[in-house]
């Protein structure tokens, strides 16, 4: 038997071991698993926290027990590498569930669009296009990342991923851009 082999048995065992005694490792973890949920809440808009909390911590609870499945010990830390699987996981759920700030925003504009247009199909066409020169006029305001990155993301359909490949950056740092550069632009538009 190879040293890979014994290697892979060795973390085969340690695997099966974990997931055998899953809510022990859970127990173990829930200090750490609470504060990035918590952490993660406080930065979601209140009302979207108040409302999702105790979802977001069965969630990422989950997502601890899904990642010490695929974890190998040879890769590092079992914390560093659930950590991020939970935040990606809590994000995932905002964003099926139509949460998530940055898609809320946009399925928020198509819906209230439609609505109006639905009552107000002559008028829509002046306000369509009041609408557009306002956007332009908000779109000044950013700095040319900030513009990219909506154009992308809103505009052209792309992912964090391509808008980042796209614009030298990491898709977190994009995502971070739309989602400022979104709250920008809805200050500018919605001002009362």
């Amino acid at each position: 038997m190879s040293d890979r082999d014994t290697e892979d048995k060795i973390v085969f065992i340690l695997r099966k071991h974990f997931m055998k005694y899953s809510d022990e490792v859970l127990q173990k973890y829930k200090n750490q698993i609470d504060a990035t949920v918590k952490w993660y809440i406080n930065n979601l808009p209140s009302a979207v926290a108040a409302r999702e909390a105790e979802d977001l911590t069965s969630e990422a609870k989950m997502a601890f027990v899904d990642a010490l499945k695929s974890w190998d010990p040879r890769k590092g830390d079992l914390w560093p590498y659930v950590s991020i699987r939970l935040k990606g996981s809590m994000q995932d759920y905002l964003r099926k569930r139509g949460t998530d700030p940055v898609t809320g925003i946009y399925e928020w504009v198509t819906q209230a669009a439609n609505v109006y247009l639905a009552f107000n199909k002559e008028v829509a066409v002046t306000e369509t296009t009041e609408l557009a020169t306002q956007i332009d006029s908000a779109m000044k305001d950013l700095d040319e990342n900030e513009r990219k990155v909506i154009i992308g993301y809103y505009q052209d359909d792309k992912t964090f991923k391509e808008i980042g490949r796209d614009i030298g950056l990491s898709e977190s740092q994009t995502s971070r851009i739309c989602k400022t550069a979104t709250q920008k632009l809805k200050k500018l538009l919605f001002k009362e």
